[in-house]
């Protein structure tokens, strides 16, 4: 058994060197190309039609990003909502961002036009950094400030095949982020999206959007989709009404190439490429002058973005179950903002193999390098010492399923032990326990812990980010500035996460779905004093408060959520969900931040549902009404943000089958409201308003 298992072994290594030549001998133009290692297959376009499918085969659901691998929803040993495709079309949504309001757990509050806050279980913020995001397997991950820029990230949404949502760690997997959660984006096959598309529309908030997309065989074994597209945001408003100074528009374009020439090999490799501006008004602090004694100014700004990547990734089968996959991405995204210009190029290769081993044992383990460099420019409120990094990260994982009783218990055991530039090694374990007492019943219970990692943001930055008049303190007669530093000994935040979760189908088109959790969270990032009083510089004539980053912060949190989805008819679906969260937060000494001690513990509504109904009318219309309910942020940076009621309406007609018409209204219910405040970078935050638009989809 040993030699078999060596000689098992020494083969996957050897495939994985040729590997490495195939993707060297693509890039020069010599390969095929692959299919995604976690974007499983799924139906042809035409023949999808999630609303009339079962229950029973909805929990039937391939899904990829709970285990590496493909397995039914229903035995996901994890807190895990699907987004479908049909999900998407029938929501109305324009954006990413608002597609992710449909999972429990998730908070999604919109900033301003193009800014949100998107978190899982809390701790949320604009610069959020407890969530890991992938979209085909590349994680759209910024070493910047460990998070996401929304307003990036896009795609054709008709070409998203699903978004599987993990809430909690998932670490073990898939490295330093997943704290809180995973949301993993997973578009189609090109061999799934064959012939053209296009969409376009207009209204008063999506002022104008137009999508075209054509997918065609190249042979037998290979296809390949391209796509464009565009769309213009308007102005949104401010709590008085006026108009802010907040629009933004974005043109992306791209490919995926799909190939399996033979039944063991697949191979994908995809890329895009996007540009676009965002306006923004910035409060900017200065130190007076004789021409100008003021200590702030209101800036009117455009911003530039723009970048573009290419992935590329071979499967190979090596029986019913075992495989080896290899990716490679680059990644290089550009921003220039008034107070920060930044250019960043990411290199990621990442290898995975599963074996089935003696014992009923299912393998899954990996590694992954990824390299990351920018260039930062510095202006009068942000610069970082230095101005350049590079940055490296070595990772590893093993993941093992041990079926103690086949089809009834089972018991996972994994970690992942990293290397990062900043904070050196971290180890991130986890164990599972899965029961299935009944087919249409599971329970299961998990232990996790999970790091997030320093990012560029908590090492290196110096941010001048406000200065006080002198009449504030009435002792001295210069201005005060206050001055946030980086901490170059910044370890990385932890968690210890405990879950029980409970899954069942207890009648045929009733499934119910619900997770209590509590979080354990040490070393978290706050600010402290460098001194106890303000150091005055006489080449400026002011005073400085300087803060340091620092990991003096602990806490807990817990919670509960629940999903269900009923079907009382064919032509009747109705989903509903519910979640519940508290957090509660304590400073370590000689940390006095209350200021991110209430953010962290009030930044996130306690009480949050939403009631999505999609009917089918007959003689090809549709009628989707999604109500949603949040409850009160009660402090983000001394304000509080009132709780909202608001509901969304979809009808669509298909006139024919490859033709449909809709017309969509958001946020019904009020005139406007307001979702959040803009934390750390001083813009100001708008309002969300009720808005229509209509839209044109044809097919052919």
């Amino acid at each position: 058994m040993a030699n078999s298992l060596a000689s098992a072994t020494s083969c996957r290594l050897l495939a994985a060197v040729r590997g490495v030549a195939a993707c060297t001998l693509f890039l020069l133009g010599l390969s095929a190309l692959p299919e995604a290692a976690r974007a499983e297959t799924v139906p042809a376009e035409d023949q999808t039609d999630y609303l009339s499918l079962g229950l029973e085969d909805l929990m039937k659901i391939e899904i990829t990003s709970v285990s590496k691998k493909s397995q039914p929803l229903a035995d996901a040993a994890a807190a895990v909502f699907v987004i479908t495709h049909e999900d998407i079309r029938r929501s109305g949504a324009t954006s990413i961002a608002e597609v992710l309001r449909m999972a429990p757990g998730v908070q999604v509050a919109r900033i301003d036009a193009n800014k949100w806050a998107i978190s899982i279980r809390g701790l949320n913020g604009r610069f959020a950094n407890k969530l890991l995001v992938l979209m085909d397997g590349r994680s759209l991950y910024s070493p910047l400030f460990a998070g996401v820029y929304w307003e990036m990230q896009d795609t054709v949404l008709e070409d998203i095949d699903r978004i599987e949502v993990i809430r909690g760690p998932g670490a073990a997997l898939w490295g330093a982020n997943a704290v809180n959660g995973v949301i993993n984006i997973i578009t189609r096959s090109a061999e799934h999206t064959n012939g053209g598309m296009v969409s376009t529309g207009g209204g008063t908030e999506a002022r104008d959007f137009v999508t075209a997309r054509y997918g065609f065989a190249l042979s037998d074994t290979t296809h390949l989709r391209l796509f464009a597209k565009h769309q213009d945001t308007a102005d949104s408003v401010y709590s008085d009404g006026t108009r802010a100074h907040d629009s933004w528009q974005t043109s992306r374009g791209g490919f995926r190439l799909d190939s399996q020439p033979n039944a063991r090999d697949s191979f994908t490799v995809s890329g895009d490429y996007y540009n676009g501006t965002t306006n923004e008004r910035y409060t900017l602090y200065r130190l007076p002058t004789l021409a100008d004694p003021s200590l702030s100014t209101i800036a009117n700004v455009e911003s530039q973005m723009s970048g573009g990547d290419l992935l590329l990734r071979w499967n190979r089968s090596l029986g019913e179950t075992d495989g080896f996959s290899l990716q490679l991405y680059y990644d290089h995204s550009e921003r220039n903002m008034i107070i920060l210009g930044h250019r960043q190029e990411i290199v990621d290769v990442e290898f995975q193999d599963r074996v089935a081993l003696p014992g009923r044992q299912d393998l899954i383990w990996g590694g992954e390098y990824r390299y990351a460099g920018d260039r930062l420019g510095a202006t009068a409120t942000i610069s970082f010492d230095p101005p350049s990094r590079d940055t490296n990260l070595f990772s590893g994982f093993i993941h093992d399923e041990i079926k103690i009783v086949p089809e009834k218990f089972s018991v996972i055991l994994g970690t992942r032990f990293e290397h990062n530039s900043y904070s050196g090694f971290e180890l991130q374990p986890n164990g599972r326990l899965l029961w299935t007492p009944t087919p249409t019943d599971s329970v299961w219970a998990a232990v996790s812990r999970a790091v997030r990692t320093p990012a560029r943001g908590d090492s290196d930055i110096v941010y001048r980010y406000h200065t006080y008049d002198p009449a504030v303190f009435g002792t001295t007669p210069f201005p005060l500035r206050a001055e946030i530093d980086g901490n170059k000994d910044f370890r990385a935040e932890t968690l210890v996460a405990y879950e029980l979760g409970y899954r069942t189908q207890p009648r045929q088109h009733l499934t119910l779905d619900s997770t209590v959790f509590y979080n354990v969270y040490d070393r978290l990032r706050v600010l402290r004093a460098e001194t106890a009083l303000p150091v005055f510089e006489p080449a400026n004539n002011d005073l400085v408060q300087r803060y340091l980053l620092d990991n003096l912060m602990h806490g807990f949190a817990y919670g509960a959520e629940v999903a269900a989805e009923w079907a009382p008819f064919a032509w009747w679906r109705l989903h509903a969900s519910y979640s519940y969260l508290k957090i509660k937060m304590f400073l370590d000494a000689p940390s006095t931040d209350l200021v991110n001690k209430r953010d962290a513990e009030g930044d996130s509504p306690r009480h949050q549902f939403s009631l999505r109904s999609g009917l089918d009318l007959g003689k090809n219309v549709e009628l989707d009404l999604w109500l949603r309910g949040v409850d009160e942020l009660p402090y983000i940076d001394g304000s509080v943000i009132s709780g909202y009621l608001t509901m969304d309406a979809r009808l669509a007609w298909k006139p024919t089958p490859k033709l449909e018409l809709s017309v969509v209204g958001q946020n019904l219910l009020q005139r406007r409201h307001q979702e959040f405040n803009p934390e750390f970078i001083n813009t100001l935050p708008t309002d969300v308003q009720r808005s229509v638009y209509g839209k044109v989809t044809w097919k052919f």
